[in-house]
Order: structure tokens, then C-alpha cells, then sequence
């Protein structure tokens, strides 16, 4: 289907359209150029040719000096082409009849280094023998051959244009290519370039400076990338308000029910102290969901700055089991199994403990009160796979897809004795996609959960 030449693009239409159409008549004038330049050459008997007929009329000259014309009149007769020594009124010397074509033909003799042309299948050759005496009177003797079909320079010219064309073609193109890669992958170069910044968080990249108004198509393309990012950083800077402003705006009156929560306890008497825990609590609850919800926010729709850096993974061993064993129950094990071989990670550090700490509080809340959680790692071609797994009852195959989804909980999990809002695994699954790396979570054929973190090496 034809685009039609207007709007936008009719500029780049119209100048692609040109550049295609100057290259294809480049092509054919330098074709045809360089075919007519090396047409004659292409047309001129080979060496080995004019050598076969050089040595031929060496042998004639021999029979000439001998004046035997009968020796004569059997050479040429045995020879692979049509051949007479003719003199300066084109009779043959051997008295041999000549066929009316052959006679024809005289009228368009060729010299033995003169191209032999295209139109005539087997042109006729003339090699001179020089003067020589016959019948008491000095002759110029001429060698007059007929050139086999086979052996015409122009059985090949139809290959060697073909040749030329295309090599001709070829350079032609890669000449406008390199010209339209200038015009064309550069801007989409930068573009690329300007897409792949603002993807990984540079909310401050512009890319109209690197284009000319000479160039609208592009050069408008250009301004509106720069106004949606523009549009995209002044979004985050709102978004990273808001959030300051509610954390503010919750956290605030929260510390003031706590501190009158506080205050209360002193002027309550005993009876009453167990509805004043229950407040607490619910406070506390409260505060805990506010933290949750606005990490998941930044994890989600802003952009992070990471601190990446080289850490040991028994760093990262240190940093999680300190404070997971001590929240764990007295029927609930956690076991990291170590390596000899030191693991080096290029991760951030903080994102990276988040997570894993996530990952541990969900086994000890939903594998039950007597449980074993084990953490192993192991090298890949691609990084490091971090596995936690824990022997509980596991959850339903068809959850295994949604279970990182926000505000996800199974049916085990609804009661509130075991706490949690769904965020968890939603911040785990966030934290990994940011680290450049994905959550994978399946059932354990024995029975249990295993949540696996693949780390980009």
C-alpha cells in the first residue's frame, strides 16, 4: 500500500524517493559509462589467440619462402580454421575456390589486434606476410582467417557486463547506504540512545540538541520525546511529593495516637490495660502497613538509585540471618548452607537484603510454627541463583503465577494471627526486576514453597 506524500513525513518521503531515484540512474550511467570504456577491450582477441594466429602465419611464410604451393594447399587444408593466403587482389595464392560468404566478408576484415566487434559470429582475421616473390613479381601477401565461433571475445561479454553491472550496482549502493545511514541511523541512534537513559532513570535526558531543523521529521520527533520526558520526570517529582506529603500527613497523627495511647496507660487501672494493648497493636499494625504500602510505591513507580557495589554473599548471609533468627519461633529452623568458594556479588547491597528478608518472613509466617527454612546458592552461566525453601504445605499450582502479585493472599493466609498485607512478595518481585533480575517461586515435590532469586552476574 502507497503512503501518501503529506503531513509529517512527506520531507523524508520525498527525499528517500530521491535518493533511491539518483541511485538507480547513477547506476545505469556508470554502467554504461564504464561499459564503453571497456567494451573495445572486452572485444579484442585474447593473447593466446593472437598467438595461435601468429604461429600459423609463421608456418605460411614457410611454404612461401619454399615456393611450394602445393605443400601449401594441404596445410591449409588441415588446419581447424577456414584459412587462404591471398594477395594484393585478394585471390588465393593455393587456387583454392573460396565459398561467395567468405568473399562477402573480405569487404570487413579485421586486423588481428582490432576488436572483432559484436554483429558478425566468425569475423575474418588478417595477418600480414609481408611482400614476397611470386611469379617473378613481389607480392603483399595476406594471411585471411576465419575465427571459429568458439574462440570470438564476444561469447564472453554477455558475463563480463553482467560483471561490471553488478559491481557497479554494488558500489553505487553501498554509496547512498553509507548516505542514508548518515541521515537516518544516526538520529535513530541517538533516539535509541535517548530512550535507553530515560528507561534506566536519567529523567534529565534531552535529545533535541543532537538534531537540525533542517530535519523536521526527526527534529520534531526529538521535541516531543523531550516533552514526555519532561512530562515523565515532572510526574515522578509529583509522585516523590505526594509520598513525602503522606507519609507526613499519616505518620503524624499516628505519633500523636501513640503518644496518647502512651499517656493513657498511666491513668488506666488493670482492667483496662487489655484494651489499651489492643490499641497499641492495631497502631503499631497501622504504622507497619503505612512503611509497607509507601516502599512498595517507591519500588514500583519511582525511579531508584542504586547503589551497586561488590559485596561476598556471606555479607549478605550476615546482614538477613541477624535479624530473621531472632523473630523465628522456637520450632522454626533456618539453615544457609555455605559454600567453600566465595561468591562476589555486583548488586545493591540494601535492595538485595530487603528482599531476602521478605522472602524469610513469609516461610516463617505461612510454613507453620514448626518448620525448616534452607537458603543455598548456586553459580550459573548467567549470575547467581539464590534458592529459599521452606517444608511447609506450599500453595495452590494455579497461585504460583499471582502469589507476587500486590495484596496477594491465599487462603491459608487470611486469618490474622499470621499478620501480613500481600506486599512482601510484591516488594521482592519489584526489588529483583531492579536489580536486573527476576523471582521464581514453585511447589517442592515433598511438600513446601520454594522461592528462587536470579542475580545477573
Amino acid at each position: 500500500m502507497l503512503l501518501p506524500i503529506s503531513g509529517l513525513f512527506s520531507h523524508l518521503q520525498f527525499k528517500l524517493f530521491s535518493y533511491f531515484a539518483i541511485s538507480l540512474l547513477a547506476i545505469l550511467l556508470i554502467a554504461t559509462a564504464i561499459e564503453s570504456l571497456v567494451l573495445n577491450k572486452l572485444l579484442t582477441l585474447p593473447s593466446t589467440t593472437q598467438e595461435q594466429l601468429t604461429e600459423l602465419a609463421s608456418e605460411a611464410k614457410v611454404f612461401i619462402r619454399n615456393s611450394d604451393i602445393e605443400g601449401l594447399t594441404q596445410w591449409e587444408k588441415q588446419q581447424v580454421f577456414t584459412l587462404f593466403i591471398l594477395n594484393n587482389d585478394l585471390q588465393a595464392l593455393t587456387k583454392r575456390e573460396m565459398h561467395p560468404h567468405f568473399v562477402f566478408k573480405l569487404k570487413y576484415l579485421k586486423q588481428l589486434k582490432q576488436p572483432m566487434g559484436d554483429r558478425v559470429q566468425k569475423p575474418l582475421i588478417a595477418v600480414p606476410l609481408g611482400k614476397h616473390l611470386i611469379n617473378n613479381k613481389r607480392q603483399e601477401l595476406t594471411l585471411v582467417v576465419q575465427l571459429n565461433a568458439a574462440l570470438h571475445p564476444a561469447q564472453q561479454l554477455s558475463s563480463s557486463l553482467w560483471v561490471i553491472r553488478t559491481l557497479v550496482g554494488f558500489a553505487v549502493l553501498v554509496m547512498f547506504s553509507s548516505i542514508l545511514s548518515k541521515y537516518l541511523i544516526t538520529p535513530l541512534t541517538h533516539l535509541q540512545a535517548g530512550t535507553q537513559a530515560l528507561a534506566s532513570g536519567d529523567l534529565n535526558t534531552r535529545i533535541a540538541q543532537h538534531f537540525s531543523t533542517k530535519e523536521p521529521e526527526f527534529y520534531k520527533l526529538a521535541t516531543e520525546f523531550d516533552h514526555m520526558a519532561e512530562q515523565v520526570q515532572q510526574s515522578m517529582l509529583n509522585q516523590q511529593r505526594l509520598l513525602r506529603d503522606v507519609s507526613h500527613e499519616l505518620r503524624t497523627p499516628l505519633a500523636r495516637q501513640e503518644l496518647a495511647l502512651h499517656l493513657l496507660s498511666k491513668q488506666l487501672n488493670d482492667s483496662h490495660l487489655t484494651l489499651l494493648h489492643r490499641l497499641e497493636h492495631e497502631n503499631a499494625e497501622m504504622s507497619a502497613l503505612i512503611n509497607t504500602m509507601l516502599n512498595f510505591s517507591r519500588l514500583n513507580n519511582a525511579y531508584i538509585d542504586l547503589n551497586i557495589q561488590a559485596v561476598p554473599i556471606n555479607e549478605i548471609r550476615s546482614r538477613s540471618l541477624n535479624d530473621i533468627e531472632f523473630e523465628a519461633k522456637a520450632g522454626q529452623t533456618i539453615i544457609w548452607h555455605s559454600q567453600p568458594d566465595t561468591v562476589t556479588l555486583i548488586t545493591d547491597v540494601g535492595l538485595l537484603t530487603r528482599a531476602i528478608d521478605n522472602v524469610l518472613r513469609n516461610a516463617l509466617k505461612y510454613a507453620g510454627e514448626c518448620c525448616t527454612i534452607e537458603v543455598s546458592y548456586i553459580k550459573s552461566p548467567n549470575g547467581v541463583v539464590l534458592t529459599i525453601m521452606d517444608d511447609g504445605p506450599g500453595i495452590e499450582h494455579s497461585e504460583l503465577e499471582t502469589v507476587f502479585n500486590p495484596f496477594t493472599r491465599m487462603d491459608d493466609a487470611r486469618h490474622s494471627s499470621q499478620g501480613g498485607y500481600g506486599l512482601g512478595l510484591a516488594i521482592v518481585k519489584q526489588s529483583m526486576k531492579l536489580l536486573g533480575g527476576e523471582a521464581v517461586a514453585e511447589n517442592v515435590d515433598k511438600g513446601g514453597l520454594k522461592i528462587s532469586l536470579h542475580l545477573p552476574s
